[in-house]
């Protein structure tokens, strides 16, 4: 839905505001249009109205053509693609229209950058749905048409793409005279391709980060000269997808790939303490099927964009699925006990037990402490005297009579982020029971953001209890990888 707000064309069609579509939509407020369209706003339903936008576009000698391409987007369903409602043919005065019945969206990309560009993260975010949305129509064969910041939409707080300018792939056409920068050159042949929307996608990018286009970009000549102080880190990828031969773009899978590395790079420029955002971009999925659920709600840039995308932000998604080596997680206990990080009596009192200890845990460190056998996800937590002792008759492990051992569940965009592995030692402290009643990152690793993760996981450990003071203080060691996370356990004496 195309919505450019263009003063000498308001008197072209604010002439229908209060007429009827088919005896159904009545034309409301108008709020923008062109030479070839206008869009108002209408009323869907009798007894709870919702509004919606009409597009009104004159029917010419291809409307059959137009009118076939309009139905084949209204049967097409998918989070990131405006919904067509309705479409049919209609008249005005005698006039013949065709028209179309969709989502009403608040706002458009193109209004943002009137008052500022996009940073980085923003348009990284941004690409997220875009290309989902690419994506699932690129499989069908079809291409979006027109990308522009005008056809980038807010609709509550999803980002949506237009879909009245959806067409099919097609090698031969109609040719056509070049009258948008964002129109590959390619175009002037007729027909549409991939690699069209890949070109619009790059002028996208060139706008939305310099808030204008360079100056001379609709004269057909594909020739693009990108500003010397546009961004650095989008100066490549917005290059490859500007170039004057259509073979020469880069596909979506490659720009995905770009993404990803932009996603790790970022989160390790920023301690990874950001990566639940940045990582984002490893949930862009390129569907084969259509989605059967109906579209539901989402986070992210959209939603930004209706204030207008002054803080956007992408959260973390809940990933569900447990990870491929991660060990079976225990039955939550019947009652946790109260935080323990307060209970200063107790951690007093371990403490003052094993301050001895732990200069001397120190020192051996720094003598060569033995590196632990390659990580399992199964391990055996129980502490090594340093003289034999009798074993207790019956062990009860923990408060709750066994031992826990909590794994961090690691979304899967992030695992994605990790190249090799990623060690990083959680020191604990335990009562005589067996809980945790103090933790700390003896090793945090290159990463704050996966420390933050293995931290949070070792407060929820439990061990054997403990007879002695000196054999309260453990050692947790954790292993992240693309796979999944491990973990052991080993006392420090």
């Amino acid at each position: 839905m195309s919505v450019e707000p263009l003063d000498s064309m308001s008197d072209l069609w604010t002439k229908w505001q209060g007429h009827l579509v088919n005896g159904t939509y009545r034309i409301g407020r108008f709020l923008g249009g062109s030479d070839h369209s206008g869009v108002f706003v209408t009323l869907l339903g009798q007894q709870q109205p919702v509004e919606v936008a009409l597009k009104l576009m004159p029917a010419g000698t291809n409307s059959e053509l137009q009118l076939r391409d309009l139905r084949t987007a209204a049967g097409l369903s998918h989070p990131n693609l405006i919904r067509l409602l309705k479409t049919g043919r209609c008249e005005l005065d005698g006039e013949p229209f065709l028209y179309v019945v969709m989502e009403y969206a608040e706002q458009n990309l193109a209004q943002i950058l009137r008052s500022r560009s996009l940073t980085d993260e923003e348009a990284r975010e941004v690409l997220v749905p875009t290309l989902n949305a690419l994506a699932f129509l690129h499989g069908r064969k079809l291409v979006q048409g027109q990308l522009k910041p005008t056809n980038l939409l807010a609709v509550g707080d999803k980002l949506k793409l237009a879909s009245d300018t959806i067409r099919p792939i097609s090698e031969t056409g109609a040719s056509r005279s070049v009258v948008s920068a964002y129109d590959p050159p390619e175009y002037r042949d007729g027909g549409y391709s991939t690699a069209g929307d890949i070109w619009g996608l790059g002028m996208t990018l060139l706008e939305a980060l310099g808030r204008r286009l360079p100056a001379g970009q609709d004269d057909g000549r594909g020739v693009v000269a990108v500003p010397p102080d546009f961004s650095p880190a989008f100066r490549d990828i917005v290059v490859q997808c500007l170039s004057r031969r259509p073979f020469d773009r880069p596909k979506l899978t490659e720009i995905d790939a770009w993404l990803r590395r932009q996603a790790t790079e970022a989160a390790w420029a920023g301690g990874a303490g950001r990566a639940d955002a940045t990582g984002e971009a490893d949930t862009i999925t390129f569907e084969l099927e259509e989605p059967a659920a109906p579209v539901g709600t989402q986070s992210g840039p959209a939603a930004a964009m209706a204030e207008p995308l002054s803080a956007l932000h992408v959260p973390e998604p809940i990933v569900a699925e447990p990870l491929g080596t991660r060990t079976a997680r225990d039955p939550p206990r019947s009652s946790r006990p109260p935080d323990r990080s307060f209970l200063a009596p107790l951690i007093l009192a371990a403490l003052a037990a094993i301050a001895l200890g732990w200069v001397g845990v120190r020192a051996l460190r720094g003598k060569g402490h033995a590196t632990p056998p390659p990580v399992a996800t199964t391990m055996d937590l129980a502490p090594q005297p340093a003289s034999p002792a009798p074993a207790p008759a019956a062990p009860v492990t923990g408060s709750s009579g066994r031992v826990h051992e909590e794994i961090p569940d690691v979304p899967a965009h992030a695992r994605q982020t990790i190249h090799g592995r990623i060690r990083i030692s959680i020191r604990v402290i335990v009562d005589s029971a067996g809980n945790v009643v103090g933790a700390r990152a003896d090793q945090a690793g290159p990463s704050r953001y996966f420390a933050r993760l293995a931290l949070e996981a070792a407060k929820k450990w439990t061990f054997p209890p403990v007879d002695t003071p000196a054999r309260r203080l453990r050692q947790i060691r954790f292993e992240f990888t693309r796979d999944g996370v491990k973990a052991h356990a080993v006392p420090l004496q």
